[in-house]
């Protein structure tokens, strides 16, 4: 019987490693409805930029990690709608509904996010309600990780940001929330209280594929001027979701120029899309030495910058419903 106790002994442990490895992982479990599409992307903002894929079938998938501390990531379908999910220790999550009504389910910041989703189904269409209901959520919530994702999503991503509210809305969190990268780099980006601002773009000229110089007078309304590059997923998503919402606004007031900051010729031909009246890809090969990255201080990709016919800056870095948004108003108005 004694020679049983050391395999009894290595068992017993194999068996508590196991279970205390089953509790440390994260789990997400979806069930979405009506889903057709064959991928999901996966798209990590904290602690450090990365890409996975989902491949559901039927709309279901489970994923998992093991994260070290709490991830922020962005579940982002083939129309550029994004579903953001934060995984820590041990955490069960359950996805379902769709894109445009997710239902999530879960502990800490999920929970949180949850909440304000339901907190905002029935004024989504109020971006001043949106945005004070945002702002009542992050000084209620200073220490939850959902805090981090609103600021950036409703107050940095949004045309001109307010950076004294930015900043005070960034004071009261905890320190763990204040440290996480999202906010770390909304702080490194933002511009400071007495820095000056650039209102013009300065003039400068690029051939498309074809070799022909594009003119800024060939349109009579807006350009936003799109940065990506080949080597850059997340840039490449959102220049993807940029495609989509150019169908959705004015054909004769409105075009993307989508500036890659390749080096490598092959490599950005390679990854254009078709070009239109509103599409138009070119790039110098100069990559961040380009004169309006160096120029407007980019730091990273992606940004874009929108401009009128004269070249004023009108807003920056606007995706989906916020670039929509400013670019009807624009429209409009003029009218």
């Amino acid at each position: 019987m004694k020679k049983l106790y050391p395999l009894l002994t290595l068992i017993i442990l194999l068996s508590c490693f196991s279970s205390c490895e089953k509790k440390m992982d994260f789990e997400l479990r979806g069930e979405l409805e009506n889903f057709k599409s064959e991928r999901i992307l996966v798209v990590y903002d904290d602690p450090e930029v990365k890409l996975d894929t989902i491949y559901p079938k039927d709309g279901k998938f489970l994923y998992k990690l093991i994260p070290d501390t709490i991830h922020l990531f962005r579940l982002v379908d083939e129309a550029g709608r994004a579903i953001p999910i934060f995984a820590d220790k041990g955490d069960r999550v359950t996805l379902t509904g769709s894109f445009e009504q997710p239902e999530v389910s879960g502990d800490g910041a999920n929970r949180d996010y949850q909440e304000f989703r339901e907190r905002i189904a029935s004024i989504q269409h109020d971006s001043a309600a949106v945005s004070k209901a945002a702002e009542d959520f992050i000084r209620s919530h200073p220490q939850s990780f959902a805090s981090a994702y609103l600021i950036d999503r409703y107050f940095v991503q949004v045309p001109d940001p307010d950076v004294e509210r930015i900043k005070g809305l960034i004071d009261p969190l905890s320190g763990n929330i204040k440290d996480c990268r999202v906010l770390s780099t909304v702080l490194q980006t933002i511009p400071q209280k007495n820095e000056p601002q650039l209102t013009n773009v300065s003039y400068f000229s690029c051939k498309d594929r074809s070799g022909k110089y594009v003119s800024w007078s060939s349109k009579e309304g807006y350009t936003l001027i799109n940065f990506w590059a080949s080597w850059n997923e997340l840039s490449k998503i959102r220049r993807d979701s940029l495609a989509e919402q150019v169908k959705r606004l004015p054909k004769d007031e409105f075009r993307v120029l989508n500036l890659s900051l390749d080096f490598n010729e092959k490599s950005w031909l390679s990854a254009c899309k078709d070009d239109s009246e509103q599409w138009i890809e070119i790039c110098d090969n100069k990559g961040w030495e380009n004169q309006i990255i160096k120029q407007q201080n980019i730091k990273r990709l992606p940004a874009n910058i929108l401009v009128d016919r004269s070249r004023k800056i009108l807003g920056t870095n606007l995706y989906g419903e916020a670039l929509y948004d400013k670019v009807m108003q624009l429209t409009q108005n003029k009218d």
